[in-house]
């Protein structure tokens, strides 16, 4: 009989004392110094902070990019509609950086904040608005044959990856009218559509989109900066580069 009210009281304080104790462990874990990176003019400079600063800034990001997208497109019904209204919004909300103000390299969400980015930044952008909107979307670097570049936005629909040049403000639809695919593309069913006025002309993408479509069929798949920025693939994406080794998983 005594042994068994031994046995209870153990049993009693465990429970307690597990808890305690993973509380303590989430405290130091919580409080692990970690690093971002943001880059001034081309300076790399790594910024120390604790983790629990780093994951709520994380998370205030994510549902300040729900919120924006909401904002933007909740007025519309189609999937189509809303990515073209948000390719609109930042072609005409987001200014072309200043030649007097520095080309910060920091977070997406800041490109927002600060009203102006580089070329870059509006594809990184509006490609990452259009994964809060539920469409897969990424951007890359594309080369052409004499080294000139290009960064463009690529968004799926239901036929297949279509193109987008937020900076220019410039997209493409094929010869019925609907968004033009890479694969249309290639089959040179497409034409340009302008938001304003340039003298941009079709043979300036064809160079970059034509000669690149096994690297962009290949991209499509990856997580890249556009769609890490929600909670789950985030962390598909540190698993991922934790286990290749490139990484620590906390850094």
């Amino acid at each position: 009989m005594l042994y068994l009210k031994q046995e209870i009281m153990k049993k009693r304080y465990l429970i307690p004392t597990i808890a305690f104790l993973l509380f303590l462990c989430s405290i130091a874990l919580l409080n692990k110094k970690v690093t971002m990176r943001q880059g001034v003019d081309g300076k790399l400079s790594i910024i120390k902070l604790p983790l629990y600063l780093k994951v709520l800034n994380f998370y205030d990001r994510h549902y300040n990019y729900k919120w924006l997208a909401k904002q933007i497109t909740g007025h519309l019904d189609t999937r189509e509609d809303k990515i073209l209204r948000l390719f609109h919004w930042t072609h005409e909300t987001i200014q072309p950086k200043p030649e007097s103000l520095p080309i910060i390299d920091g977070h997406v969400w800041d490109i927002y904040i600060r009203g102006y980015g580089t070329r870059s930044d509006f594809p990184v952008l509006f490609s990452t608005l259009c994964n809060y909107i539920g469409a897969d979307a990424f951007c890359i670097r594309l080369y052409a044959r004499d080294t000139s570049k290009i960064r463009l936005s690529f968004v799926r629909i239901k036929r297949g990856w279509v193109v987008f040049d937020p900076y220019n403000g410039i997209y493409f639809r094929n010869y019925t009218g609907d968004l033009a695919t890479i694969e249309e593309i290639s089959e040179q069913d497409w034409h340009i559509v302008k938001l304003s006025q340039t003298d941009i002309s079709k043979a300036s993408y064809e160079q970059y989109i034509i000669e690149n479509l096994p690297r962009i069929k290949r991209l499509s798949s990856r997580l890249t900066t556009a769609n890490i920025q929600s909670p789950i693939n985030r962390l598909r994406f540190q698993l991922h580069i934790w286990l290749s080794g490139e990484r620590p998983l906390l850094e």
